[in-house]
């Protein structure tokens, strides 16, 4: 059975995805309401199980991430790790020849509204303005992908496992909720930030008696110091330095 699992089989954009359609989302930026909803009556919403790979009958699927989290799982031989984590609002977009080696995988259950490798394609040929908000995008992310391992290799464990907590309280699928999912094990944690298993563990835990945080579950959290938690990610007194 397909892990991937339409909210509709309609192949126009179902009414309940309708209303899910991020009109102010940056990739579509600049877009006359009409080209916007024509783009998304090319886009369906899929429902993607733990672990499931992102894709559509095996290919490849470009998309608005609505709900839960991607995770980017690189495998060289054997070794399996997770190199990136995309969260609600982000792009899923499509990889690279070079890093054809990475694969999307759903963490919990996952929602995105997107469609496949091949009609994306052809939108973004029928939309100028919507290849070069996609463009945008891709340049932002890679960007960001290198500023974060330039980051990471200049942080303490204790520091790294902050910058992800705040990381992820500001990308809340329900920003009204105190209470935040941390989404991934320990040990996909410790791949994402460098560390074993046993020293994210420990760090949360760390956190957690010094009151900063509060632990409800392994992977579910509440942010008690948000200043304290902001320190703790070294990012305030290496601004200082800087000046």
């Amino acid at each position: 059975m397909n892990a991937l699992t339409p909210l509709s089989e309609a192949t126009a954009l179902p009414l309940t995805c309708a209303g899910l359609l991020p009109f102010d989302h940056p990739l579509f930026a600049g877009l006359p309401l009409s080209d916007i909803a024509e783009i998304g009556s090319v886009m369906s919403c899929y429902r993607f199980k733990d672990d499931a790979l992102i894709a559509a009958d095996d290919v490849p699927l470009v998309g608005i991430i609505l709900a839960g989290a991607v995770a980017r799982i690189a495998q060289q031989g054997d070794q399996v790790s997770t190199v990136g984590l995309l969260l609600p609002n982000d792009l899923l977009i499509l990889e690279g020849p070079r890093t054809a080696a990475i694969h999307p995988e759903a963490v919990g259950l996952t929602e995105i509204l997107g469609c496949s490798a091949p009609e994306f394609d052809a939108l973004l040929r029928r939309f100028p303005k919507l290849q070069l908000n996609y463009l945008d995008l891709v340049a932002s992310e890679l960007q960001a992908t290198r500023e974060w391992y330039t980051l990471l290799g200049r942080k303490t464990a204790p520091e790294r496992v902050a910058t992800l907590i705040l990381k992820l309280s500001r990308h809340s699928d329900h920003p009204d909720s105190p209470v935040i999912d941390l989404r991934l094990t320990r040990d996909r944690i410790g791949t994402l930030l460098g560390l074993k298993m046993e020293t994210v563990s420990r760090q949360i835990r760390a956190f957690a008696k010094l009151g900063i945080i509060a632990l409800f579950s392994p992977t579910k959290i509440e942010v008690l110091d948000h200043g304290a938690l902001m320190h703790a990610t070294g990012d305030i007194w290496r601004e200082k330095t800087m000046l």
